[in-house]
């Protein structure tokens, strides 16, 4: 297993440096000339070769991306062309906004997915499968997106009104819950209802097997037939779904964001890209992979303990 994880964490840092360099390449051709973009059309000559000779723009691809990759090592993730401010003192005061987003949703996601897609599977072709599958469907159907304006058209008929802006946890817990708490439930809908499906499907393979009759001739409570025999053999694809589940919620965040005004990663990632701030895609470039590439680890080290005949050289 030692070993397995020491070529996982060497991977990750290989997929790391092709991601880095892949992204930095796309952003080197993208057409026109960033310096007149940043200064304006009415700029002189010689401030943009000041522009330039600052950000290394007439050096060679090569000595930028080394330039990049040396500086972003070291901690400094340069600072924004067109705002001038350090790049990492605002990804670090907007990464807990994002990352409260993001885990709420998954946490929601999986709590619901999870627990109705078990009652659909226990209780199958019953009113509860039947009412657990028409939420499923509705969930994979409707845009998360209709969803959050609607949350914030419907509850203002009856004058109320969601706070904006970022609100700390642990300065103001209740107005923080109160910004936050219905829009992730609204984002992790899609989220839940693609686990309560595979939950559903996962767990009536899983009982249909002959060691959980097995299980239920020796007179063992049904709980502990669908809790421990049977939820833990299903849990592999169910773990698989989660750890994508995270693409997808940091997808999800930026339209959250931007309807919820709050000053969150995707925002300002997004306006970076509108902006060509070159700098701050690429430090959203590489936090996502490490986030995803990381998760994807975790995820294949829980397989060896949920399945003990899983194992690693």
């Amino acid at each position: 297993m030692q070993k397995y994880i020491i070529k996982r964490v060497m991977g990750l840092v290989l997929n790391l440096v092709l991601v880095s360099f892949f992204v930095f390449t796309m952003l080197q051709l993208v057409p026109g000339d960033i310096a007149s973009t940043v200064l304006g059309l009415n700029a002189s000559e010689e401030q943009y070769a000041e522009f330039r000779a600052l950000h290394h723009l007439d050096d060679s691809f090569i000595e930028r991306y080394w330039i990049w990759a040396s500086n972003t090592l070291q901690g400094d993730l340069g600072e924004s062309l067109r705002s001038k401010f350090s790049v990492t003192e605002e990804f670090m005061r907007r990464l807990p906004v994002t990352m409260e987003i993001v885990l709420m949703s998954f946490i929601f996601s999986n709590m619901i997915g999870i627990s109705f897609g078990v009652l659909s599977a226990v209780k199958q072709n019953s009113v509860w499968d039947y009412i657990v599958r028409l939420i499923s469907v509705f969930g994979l159907s409707v845009p998360g997106f209709l969803l959050l304006t609607l949350l914030l058209i419907l509850p203002s008929r009856w004058g109320y009104a969601p706070p904006f802006g970022a609100i700390h946890l642990f300065q103001e817990p209740l107005d923080n819950l109160r910004l936050f708490l219905p829009p992730t439930l609204i984002l992790a809908v899609g989220s839940a209802a693609f686990s309560m499906r595979l939950t559903r499907t996962a767990l009536l393979d899983v009982l249909g097997e002959e060691y959980i009759r097995t299980a239920r001739s020796k007179g063992l409570k049904e709980r502990v037939v669908i809790m421990r025999h049977a939820f833990r053999n299903a849990l592999a694809p169910i773990i698989t779904l989660a750890g994508l589940q995270l693409g997808f919620l940091f997808g999800g965040s930026v339209v959250l964001e931007s309807v919820m005004s709050l000053p969150g990663l995707g925002t300002w990632a997004l306006n970076a890209i509108k902006n060509n701030d070159f700098p701050i895609v690429m430090t959203f470039s590489l936090y996502i992979a490490i986030v995803v590439m990381t998760v994807s680890l975790i995820v294949d080290l829980l397989y060896a303990w949920l399945d003990p005949r899983v194992r690693y050289s």
